[in-house]
């Protein structure tokens, strides 16, 4: 290994094992009151600890677990989406998400995605992959000032530096990929069914009803009404905003 390939190592390695360590497992109240069955004293534990603590995926997803037992199947699959939103790699997030959209009527890698390859684009998180972009980013400046400025490093330099460049262009384009579907105003239908009308009103005809669970893109707002596209089906139209659970 060469002074320049031994530079890219260093420069990310210290953030590799933060990106695969999970958190740690919190509120043991609400787990006590999920064990006894008490699903609704769970729920109000799990979103009162979000207020003051809203990225972490621990209690999202046993939020998710307490509204899925209570009955509340579209609010748990918003639960899980979070959580699997923060961390992609976990599991048991990706497996409690998976079956209550399958509950729903649909899956977690949409249709004609290969399953490998949704995950292989989901296995880092939004913010994991902003933090590697902008380390390649430091890295390729340092390497590239270290070429410029001493011509006798320059043939030890050029590949890790090439190396750099690399990684920063593909962790960039992945970050922005993630992060164009992560900050998409998205929603999941809570209602036992909802009707979706082609337009703002309950004067206009019902296009499509959609069961509970299903996911959903936000596009706009008028009055009480949010214009949406179903996800699985394609479909777009207009339905109350009390019938989603925002993300």
């Amino acid at each position: 290994m060469n002074f320049a390939w031994l530079a890219v190592f260093l420069a990310l390695a210290p953030v590799l094992p933060a990106v695969a360590t999970p958190g740690p497992v919190t509120d043991p109240e609400g787990l006590r009151f999920y064990s006894q069955g008490n699903y609704q004293a769970a729920v109000q534990l799990y979103r009162q600890a979000l207020r003051g603590d809203p990225r972490n995926a621990d209690l999202h997803y046993n939020l998710g677990n307490a509204l899925f037992k209570s009955g509340q199947t579209g609010r748990a699959i918003s639960s899980f989406q979070r959580a699997f939103d923060i961390r992609p790699r976990d599991a048991d997030i990706r497996q409690n998400l998976d079956f209550a959209l399958r509950r729903a009527g649909e899956e977690l890698a949409p249709t004609g995605v290969p399953p490998l390859l949704f995950f292989t684009f989901h296995l880092l998180s939004e913010r994991e992959l902003a933090a590697l972009h902008w380390l390649a980013c430091w890295l390729l400046l340092v390497l590239a000032g270290l070429y410029l400025w001493k011509e006798s490093l320059r043939p030890r330099l050029l590949s890790g530096t090439l190396a750099a460049g690399v990684l920063w262009s593909a962790f960039g384009a992945w970050w922005l990929a993630v992060r164009s579907g992560v900050s998409q105003q998205r929603g999941v239908i809570v209602a036992t069914s909802a009707e979706i009308r082609s337009g703002p009103g309950e004067n206009f005809n019902v296009s499509f009803t959609a069961p509970e669970g299903r996911r959903l893109q936000i596009f706009s707002q008028e009055g009480d009404w949010l214009e949406i596209g179903v996800l699985k089906e394609g479909i777009k139209g207009w339905i109350p905003a009390a019938a989603i659970d925002p993300i």
